[in-house]
């Protein structure tokens, strides 16, 4: 049987086009159908205005609804809704009803979002029957697989551009050779950002007929995409220009939709006036210790499974439930003055409850599977489920408040409370804590580390999961050699292997040869499986890193791997640097008599060798001191 896929949907020439994909044989044909648009418009006289859209050309019908309005959807209106086959008919009665002084509302989702939602119709899902005017889609199974397409995703790493197709991955330097590599391929799909595109748009202006369909809202995976697409009902076509935070609103719209709840972007949730003290005390974020710098033998490190999107499911946290005015059933917590009414389900928590379950669901079949196309899919819920915290407190938030922010981030606190006292209490000591994740010491083994991830489960009622098991976990000092940083810290696995976040090594603007310098130095640390033996391994990671300084300083290195890449930052800079002058972005730079300049192609240059020791001796002071490793075999640490 062949498989054909609703791979898109755009509107052309006032006709839905779809674009239907055989998987057999690579090929996409469209298709025109008709979609049922429905437009939303609040008048001072409804009955009389339905009367008098219903007799419109064009219009298929129109009626009175009631719809909720917010803030806290107390009270309802009458909203004229009418729905038409046309979308140019659907944007001129909206724009007509403006000039007239009506107001159009529900303009949020975008309306073929809401065509295609309405009609069942989920993008990225294979087609049934195709004999009828609208196409009947299969049921979507997370277990079910994605279209084979052909496509690249773009990207720049360490100056190079990096293009990854389904048979591996090309590095180029120049873009003309990245226009002709596209050329001379047929890529269905391009997955890239709007720099890179425009660029190469400038190199080759006909690479635009080369793809089938570009996709500039980032180099992300295909399947990201497509789940990010079958979720929102938001076709490729519509994600150029769309942010993780918008497909999270689209997905709440919706719900508010089938609830009849009002979307309308002049209606806000305003902060009540608070002493500076109540600010203090209640407007922070979640749990970031400064930890103590220093080497730990025995780490484990539990997280807390989707914490904060879990709080907000599982107390009902949402902009209108959140210190509402009228309300038969609220819930009060000790550690927050704002309460929460639970009447009826929240839209936020009402839209990503599911979103939790599928987050699981993917992580538990990448594990059975090892396949990984789950990871993908599990990282784009999870951009989704960290959006639905962060839009919470967003000004221009649809369904979030300041108010719900700071509940979700004061329950975070007494949750990570609650979980260092149940380790203290069993004998354990905790290092290290930050957000959602703890840091055990005196954890001997990965089974041990599996029972204090149950004690933090007891109590504190919310799922965690073991991170990992570092036989010894190091956290660098600050730039003084004062103080740790909280996002810092690498150490040895106790399953083998090195972890490592916010040093050097896995920096993105750091260049290929400091990594290098970096990684073999600490893969020197790693063969420290004991105390007694941190001593030894400790110097010969250093020797690593002169070897490094003193090719260096002979000129024995390759200009590439001293490059540093910066994208683009939006015109905020205070003064911008001189390579923003020089170049476009992705910057492509190198230190050329202690500053930054853009490396327009590969040539023999001045390097600034100072600047890059200088980046190499930064390497070196993540690496443990000494006292670190004497520390251990005192018994201190």
């Amino acid at each position: 049987m062949r498989r054909i896929w609703l791979l898109d949907a755009s509107i052309r020439d006032d006709k839905v086009v779809l674009s239907l994909y055989d998987e057999e044989e690579h090929a996409v044909r469209e298709r025109e159908t008709e979609l049922v648009f429905h437009g939303y418009i609040t008048s001072e006289n409804p009955a009389q205005l339905a009367e008098e859209v219903g007799d419109l050309e064009g219009v298929v019908s129109a009626w009175v609804e009631k719809f909720r309005v917010p803030p806290y959807y107390d009270d309802a209106v009458d909203v004229v809704v009418f729905k038409t086959k046309s979308y140019r008919l659907l944007r001129k009665l909206l724009n007509r009803g403006v000039g007239k002084g009506l107001k159009p509302v529900n303009n949020y989702p975008h309306p073929l979002v809401e065509a295609l939602y309405r009609a069942g119709i989920r993008p990225l899902t294979r087609i049934a029957a195709d004999g009828n005017s609208i196409p009947t889609v299969v049921e979507w199974n997370p277990v079910d697989k994605d279209p084979v397409v052909d496509y690249v995703v773009l990207r720049v790493e360490h100056g190079y551009f990096v293009a990854e197709t389904s048979g591996g991955v090309s590095r180029f330097w120049r873009l003309e050779d990245v226009a002709d590599f596209i050329a001379s391929n047929m890529f269905l799909l391009a997955f890239t950002d709007e720099f890179i595109y425009t660029r190469l748009l400038e190199a080759e202006p006909g690479l635009t007929r080369k793809v089938y369909r570009w996709v500039t809202g980032g180099s992300f995976h295909p399947s990201e995409y497509f789940e990010w697409s079958r979720l929102s009902y938001t076709p490729l076509s519509m994600m150029g220009n769309v942010s993780i935070g918008r497909i999270l609103t689209t997905l709440e719209a919706l719900l508010a939709r089938d609830r009849r709840l009002l979307v309308d972007k002049t209606y806000g949730r305003r902060e009540p006036w608070r002493t500076m003290r109540e600010l203090l005390v209640y407007d922070r974020g979640g749990v970031v210790y400064q930890p103590r710098p220093g080497l730990y033998w025995g780490v484990c490190q539990v997280d807390f499974k989707s914490l904060y999107p879990s709080i907000i499911v599982k107390y009902n946290i949402s902009g209108e439930t959140v210190d509402k005015p009228t309300c038969s059933s609220r819930t009060s917590f000790q550690w927050s003055p704002h309460t929460v009414c639970t009447d009826e389900e929240g839209v936020v928590p009402g839209s990503i409850r599911r979103l939790i379950e599928l987050k699981e669901l993917y992580d538990e079949l990448g594990r059975k599977t090892g396949d990984e196309l789950y990871e993908h899919r599990k990282s784009a819920v999870k951009w989704i489920l960290v959006a639905s915290f962060g839009y919470l407190g967003y000004r221009n938030s649809l369904f979030g408040s300041v108010m719900a922010h700071e509940l979700v981030t004061s329950t975070s606190r007494e949750l990570m409370k609650r979980a260092r006292l149940a380790v203290e209490e069993k004998g354990y000591r905790v290092v290290h804590a930050i957000v959602d994740s703890v840091f055990i010491q005196g954890v001997a083994s990965p089974d041990e580390c599996s029972i204090v991830k149950e004690l933090i489960e007891k109590a504190t009622g919310f799922k965690a999961k073991v991170e990992a098991h570092f036989t010894w976990l190091y956290i660098p000092r600050d730039v003084r050699g004062l103080k740790g940083v909280a996002n810092r810290y690498y150490g040895l696995l106790s399953s083998g292997g090195l972890k490592a976040k916010g040093v050097m090594l896995v920096r993105k603007d750091t260049p290929i040869l400091v990594k290098k310098a970096q990684y073999e130095a600490l893969r020197e640390l790693s063969k420290a499986v004991k105390p007694d033996e941190m001593i030894s391994q400790l110097a010969r990671a250093h020797a690593v890193i002169d070897s490094y300084v003193e090719k260096l300083r002979k000129g024995v290195f390759n200009t590439l791997d001293l490059v540093i890449s910066r994208g683009a930052r939006g015109g905020d800079y205070v003064r911008p640097p001189s390579y923003v002058f020089e170049g476009e972005p992705p910057y492509r730079v190198v230190y050329v008599s202690g500053r930054l300049r853009f490396l327009k192609k590969i040539e023999p240059l001045k390097i600034d060798v100072n600047k890059y020791v200088e980046l190499l001796e930064k390497a070196r002071g993540e690496l443990p001191r000494e006292k670190d490793v004497e520390a251990c075999l005192t018994g201190n640490k």
